[in-house]
């Protein structure tokens, strides 16, 4: 990841139901760390907080020992949370408050590559 996409929330959300439609719950990100696809639907069903959704990796939650988000070695989610010292999440969501909320990018045509190929 080399870059950052920063945009509103109605963008966003336009961006992500041209890939998925309508139903958020079919949504999928990539962790930055690990790479892992990650669905809504699979943070619903880990009974996740709201926030964390594209923001930390699934694999907090799934597993009872994930693999460090920095190790470069294993497969599988990880423990990356995207409110720590790193800050990788690529995607900027500006809300109607202003609020800048940092994500995850897209899994399938991420907006990052799409924004450097432009």
């Amino acid at each position: 990841m080399s870059g950052t996409v920063t945009l509103t929330k109605a963008a966003w959300e336009q961006a992500g139901t041209e890939r998925y439609g309508a139903d958020k719950l079919t949504w999928r990100f990539r962790c930055p760390c690990c790479k892992t696809a990650i669905a809504v639907s699979e943070y619903a069903d880990a009974k996740t907080a709201e926030g964390v959704v594209a923001f930390s990796c699934i694999g907090r939650y799934l597993l009872a020992e994930p693999r460090d988000a920095f190790a470069e070695e294993g497969k599988g989610p990880c423990n990356y949370a995207g409110g720590g010292f790193f800050r990788l999440n690529p995607i900027h969501v500006s809300d109607e408050d202003g609020k800048l909320h940092q994500l995850f990018d897209f899994a399938d045509r991420p907006l990052v590559v799409a924004a450097e190929a432009a």
